[in-house]
């Protein structure tokens, strides 16, 4: 309530009146007259209401319901959702999104959607540079704060501090990925053939190890195989095992004439380089990597245009 020329003015929560008539007395209180009704501030939904309601966040809403986290993100709470809009998310690699929502990918979707939500009310305010936030799946995200702007997990804030009934919702501009091991990245790829092939061999557990790095063959370059791949479950194996080096590599850090130790025992490949483009050299074979620096959760694939063959 405030005064202004002489007149009594009253601000509600979405507007405001000006009494006309005051001190009307009645035997049970008073009445003052105003000019307007006051409207109440419309009650906060659920985050799921919240994504619902925004149109930016469609595909995200989509995502939700296929991982089945609906009920979650309309639960007490409180959480805190770094929601991908849906650029975001058609900016994806080709496939990865359709793979995403089929079904017998539920768990992965779910891994990577917990990895976007933060227990506690968490507003743009409260956001450090250097910040490690821990997410509902497990993994932490770093926070950077820099030339105005908030990064979290390499994603941009775009729209803070969307109120729900059970948290809060800030916009990022990319989908995070770090909550994906390189066997979650091999399916959601499309690697097919080298999924099977590590299921064959039962290196999956392996494939789910600490710093690694993985030459990934594509679907072509398995479908090229002489005679075609192996069939017995240790000769897979120890193919399999020649594309892996037990440390994490960047494709800047492939120098030419480095010698890279693989899980196969004893067994090596020989990096060359020819202008822009990476070949790998082994025991009988060699092969380019075609694409780099794909970042999992526990290490880095590069995909490759051949199988190795020890």
């Amino acid at each position: 309530m405030s005064l202004a020329n002489g007149g009594v003015r009253i601000a509600g929560p979405l507007n405001s009146a000006s009494v006309v008539t005051a001190d009307i007395v009645a035997k049970n209180g008073v009445i003052h007259v105003i000019d307007n009704v006051l409207l109440p501030a419309p009650a906060l939904g659920t985050i799921t209401q919240t994504a619902v309601a925004t149109a930016q966040l469609s595909t995200l809403v989509a995502a939700l319901q296929a991982a089945e986290l609906t009920g979650t993100l309309s639960g007490t709470g409180p959480f805190t959702v770094f929601a991908p809009v849906n650029a975001a998310f058609a900016d994806l690699p080709a496939g990865v999104l359709q793979r995403l929502l089929e079904t017998g990918n539920r768990a992965i979707l779910s891994k990577l959607l917990t990895f976007h939500v933060v227990p506690g009310r968490i507003t743009a305010s409260q956001l450090r540079n250097g910040q490690t936030l821990t997410t509902v799946e497990g993994t932490t995200l770093p926070v950077v704060v820099a030339s105005g702007f908030v990064f979290v997990g390499g994603a941009r804030v775009t729209t803070a501090d969307i109120e729900a009934s059970n948290g809060v919702v800030h916009l990022i501009d990319g989908v995070l990925l770090g909550s994906l091991d390189i066997v979650d990245n091999a399916i959601i790829r499309g690697l097919t053939s080298l999924v099977g092939a590590v299921t064959a061999a039962n290196l999956t557990t392996a494939l789910r190890g600490e710093n690694l790095t993985v030459f990934a063959p594509t679907n072509a370059a398995f479908a090229a195989i002489p005679g075609g791949a192996p069939t017995n479950p240790a000769t897979l194996a120890s193919v399999l095992q020649l594309h892996v080096v037990g440390s994490r590599l960047t494709a800047a850090e492939l120098s030419s004439g480095r010698r890279l130790n693989t899980l196969l025992p004893n067994t090596g490949l020989t990096v060359e380089l020819f202008a822009r483009t990476v070949r790998l050299n082994g025991p009988r074979n060699f092969a380019t990597v075609v694409a780099a620096d794909i970042v999992a959760k526990n290490g880095i694939i590069h995909l490759i245009d051949t199988v190795l063959l020890p």
